[in-house]
């Protein structure tokens, strides 16, 4: 392939990545139309080239819109404790390397908010976990794939890091907390959770798996899930290291900084999003701001190092966690969690910290 030609293609690549973003891509025929690239060469790209390249498609729900409560958990535990089956609603889970320490992004809806504290409250009683810290999300966004550092041939990063240092936008979909309850149904919880574990997934097959009417699948999609905006973006991920079964060449990182005020996460905000790496971030109303990174393991000390040294002003507050890549978890929304008459539900810990206080009084009389 000559030099024009893989011109050509690299910026038909970067068209299609730029107009998933916006579109997804479970529709080809929309896809192709705005970028006027064939159908048949869409579906090619978006099933077989992007894997290739070593990235993939991720959907990001719209936790605000959904009704839910957004944020990072962080928790001290023995891992040989069985504790995680115990607490719902976390889309990420991931284990620090060289520490009984664990950390968990979870959407609750709005209504079990407290409701969710009492779970690790009652946990930390029956000495299932040593302690916890959780770190409200007012708001939460997906920072955009950032094309102009990756060599697709290669299928790796290339990072010119002066380049990242003039970086001066902030792009990629944020949810915001809205503190409401939303219109969440059976038929709705489906559609997003199959669109989590395939996003190419038609509604047809949807409607099939579950035994439901096409119809019924297409105006739920329609009326809910696109109008009410439970989806918040498509973004395109880099992937490769997983794809290929050798996770010990990403390294995923937790940077946390706590209670350093809006002023200092504005500049935080700024500096990760400079980094190409940085797949998610969020902020609390009381000044807290996290990022969290998928880091090639030969960017690691460069990408630390950038870190700590636009970081002096705020370093007290800094905590930098590294997580061990093959215990991480992606977690879908929690339908097993949804009653189709009631609704989402959580069980009552209230009640059985209750039993447990009762038990230990009558014990100590």
């Amino acid at each position: 392939m000559g030099a024009f030609d893989k011109i050509k293609r690299r910026n038909l690549d970067y068209l299609l990545i730029e107009t998933i973003k916006q579109i997804g891509v479970s529709n080809y025929s929309l896809l192709a139309r705005m970028t006027g690239i064939n159908p048949e060469t869409v579906r090619y790209k978006v099933n077989k080239q992007l894997t290739k390249y070593g990235l993939g498609v991720q959907v990001n729900l719209n936790h605000a819109g959904l009704g839910m409560a957004a944020g990072l958990m962080v928790v001290d535990a023995d891992p040989s404790k069985e504790w995680l089956g115990e607490v719902s609603y976390l889309f990420f889970e991931g284990k620090v390397i060289g520490a009984p320490k664990y950390v968990g992004l979870f959407a609750v809806p709005f209504r079990f908010k407290k409701k969710y504290a009492d779970v690790l409250a009652y946990l930390k009683q029956q000495k299932q976990i040593t302690d916890f810290q959780v770190y409200d999300a007012k708001w939460m966004r997906y920072p955009s794939f950032r094309p102009e550092f990756y060599d697709f041939d290669a299928k790796k990063w290339n990072v010119n890091w002066t380049r990242v240092d003039t970086t001066q936008g902030e792009s990629g979909a944020t949810s915001l907390d809205i503190n409401r309850e939303a219109e969440v149904d059976y038929f709705d919880v489906k559609i997003l959770k199959a669109m989590q574990e395939n996003p190419t997934v038609s509604l047809a097959k949807v409607a099939a798996e579950i035994d439901a009417n096409p119809r019924t699948l297409r105006y739920h999609h329609a009326e809910h899930v696109v109008k009410e905006k439970f989806i918040l973006n498509s973004n395109v991920r880099w992937k490769r290291p997983v794809l290929e079964g050798k996770p010990g060449e990403l390294m995923q990182m937790l940077a946390l900084f706590k209670g350093i005020g809006q002023e200092r996460v504005v500049k935080a905000r700024k500096l990760m999003n400079k980094i190409p790496f940085t797949w998610l971030e969020g902020g609390s109303e009381t000044g807290d701001y996290f990022a969290l990174l998928d880091v090639p393991i030969e960017r690691l000390y460069e990408t630390t190092r950038y870190i700590e040294g636009n970081t002096e002003d705020v370093r007290s507050n800094l905590s930098i966690m590294m997580l061990d890549g093959m215990k991480s978890r992606y977690l879908y929304l929690p339908e097993e969690m949804f009653d189709p008459k009631r609704g989402w539900t959580l069980p009552s810990y209230r009640q059985e910290m209750a039993k447990v206080e009762e038990g230990e009084g009558r014990r100590r009389s």
